[in-house]
């Protein structure tokens, strides 16, 4: 199921290059533009495909968590990338005596990749312009995975957040330092330590201390 994501988002973009690249003439081609006039039916299309790879696609995949489409995207950029990388490096394979074949061969495919990476986008220079325009396709690769780890991280993020609102723990310790410290009465104990207590001297009062003191003589 992810591979056919991947496929699919990759096999997508390529199909809809490649409408413009049979039935349309080029604008942008490698080195040069090529002057047209853009009809309302092209140009819709070319909004609705920039919306597609830099907002739609983007979004959901990131929404949904489906990394595979992302990835499909983002391919789809790195290969429409090459022809600008990989060219400029080959201007010495390509020219003079020491050209190889299979350096022109592997030119005339990057240059056709080029031009099937910028066709979608060429009515939209109305609105941006060549410069602008031109350098788009270089663009969805960065955009797709930036927007795929942004929304992970704000989920992570909200998550976390939320997590820790609903932590009964906190709501306790919460509570307990919006009350305040609980004042709890300490129970008065006597002190017992050290306290003597005598009992009373009733001798003088007993029968025996009476009688003795009748038969004392008298002096």
């Amino acid at each position: 199921m992810r591979r056919d994501y991947f496929i699919c988002v990759f096999l997508l973009c390529i199909c809809l290059s490649l409408f413009y690249v049979c039935f349309l003439p080029l604008y942008f081609v490698y080195g040069e533009i090529v002057p047209r006039e853009f009809g309302p039916v092209e140009t819709t299309v070319s909004w609705i495909f920039f919306a597609m790879v830099f907002a739609v696609l983007p979004l959901y995949a990131a929404i949904k968590k489906k990394f595979w489409m992302s990835a499909g995207l983002a391919v789809y950029g790195i290969v429409a990338s090459l022809p600008v990388w990989l060219l400029p490096g080959m201007a010495d394979k390509l020219g003079g005596e020491d050209a190889s074949i299979v350096a022109v061969i592997w030119a005339f495919l990057l240059k056709a990749i080029y031009g099937m990476a910028e066709a979608p986008f060429a009515p939209i220079t109305r609105a941006f312009g060549d410069k602008v325009t031109e350098g788009l396709p270089r663009w969805i690769m960065p955009v797709a995975l930036v927007i795929y780890a942004g929304c992970q991280l704000f989920r992570f993020y909200r998550n976390a957040y939320r997590a820790e609102q609903l932590d009964p723990m906190k709501a306790i310790d919460k509570t307990s330092i919006e009350n305040g410290p609980r004042n709890v009465r300490k129970a008065a104990i006597p002190e017992v330590l050290g306290t003597v207590i005598s009992a009373p001297d009733t001798s003088a009062n007993t029968p025996a201390a009476s009688d003795n003191a009748e038969d004392r003589p008298e002096g």
